[in-house]
């Protein structure tokens, strides 16, 4: 794995921690913004920005 999937997965574990155990509102939803972008991490492993 390179170091850009290992930070996706450490993104998305922590927003699954964070989902689980905070109940407010606005931290679920920067919770699920940590998960959505560490699947994306994940999954593409690179970060590459197109002009």
């Amino acid at each position: 794995m390179n170091k850009v999937r290992i930070i996706g997965l450490v993104i998305f574990v922590i927003g699954i921690i964070v989902f689980l155990f905070m109940d407010w509102e606005i931290v679920r939803m920067s919770a699920a913004t940590l998960v959505g972008l560490g699947i994306g991490l994940l999954l593409t492993g690179g970060l590459k920005i197109s002009k």
